[in-house]
């Protein structure tokens, strides 16, 4: 929600900003009909990018983030991104339902983990594994193993390596539930925080009712 605002906010502002540039360079000055479109254009783009620069600026530090730290967090997030995306075109290349169900599930799983980092970025520090190895891994494993069934070669040794993967796989899966629960545990916690102090105040409040009666 908040980036959707943002993204709205920041291409409104160019366009009143690049409209203003227009009206007062069509008024003021007599450049001709080629360089007015390109200051308007010119003015737009660098506007949106002082704009967007100044929201990552303000949402760095309201997260208690540097903008060196930000800027790894989004590249990451992005890299992630591409990788959810090759991830997903495995769909079409699978040959058992086993299989799909399997990257079906990878997929959902680490969309789920993207989604927590991009909503709050101070996680990815609990969850850097996740970046850095065990999704690229996932989906260079996942490409390999659908690329050996596609082929169709018979012969112990395919099928022992294909045993392999899907092993190897299925272990990644578990590595990558133990990373979304990394993500969640802050969460948790904050939970049971509250819920021990909603059960302190309730028991307050009785405590109060029994006293008195």
């Amino acid at each position: 929600m908040l980036s959707t605002m943002n993204f709205l906010n920041r291409h409104g502002l160019s366009l009143i900003i690049s409209f203003a540039v227009f009206v007062i360079t069509v008024i003021n000055f007599d450049l001709g009909i080629f360089i007015v479109p390109l200051l308007t254009i010119a003015s737009y783009y660098a506007s949106n990018k002082g704009i967007l620069a100044l929201q990552k600026s303000k949402r760095s530090k309201t997260l208690g983030l540097t903008r060196s730290e930000y800027n790894h967090i989004e590249h990451h997030i992005k890299l992630a991104k591409n990788d959810l995306a090759l991830l997903m075109q495995q769909y079409v290349r699978v040959r058992s339902v086993r299989s799909f169900k399997l990257i079906n599930e990878m997929n959902k799983l680490a969309k789920r983990i993207i989604g927590i980092v991009q909503t709050n970025p101070q996680k990815f520090y609990a969850v850097e594994d996740f970046f850095y190895s065990h999704l690229p891994s996932a989906v260079q494993l996942i490409d390999k193993y659908t690329l050996l069934t596609k082929e169709q070669v018979g012969g112990t040794e395919i099928h022992l390596a294909l045993e392999e993967t899907r092993k190897t796989l299925k272990d990644l899966y578990a590595t990558m539930e133990d990373d979304l629960k990394l993500a969640l545990s802050s969460d948790i916690e904050h939970l049971k925080l509250e819920l021990d102090f909603a059960k302190l105040e309730n028991k307050k409040r009785k405590d109060r009712l029994i006293g008195g009666e």
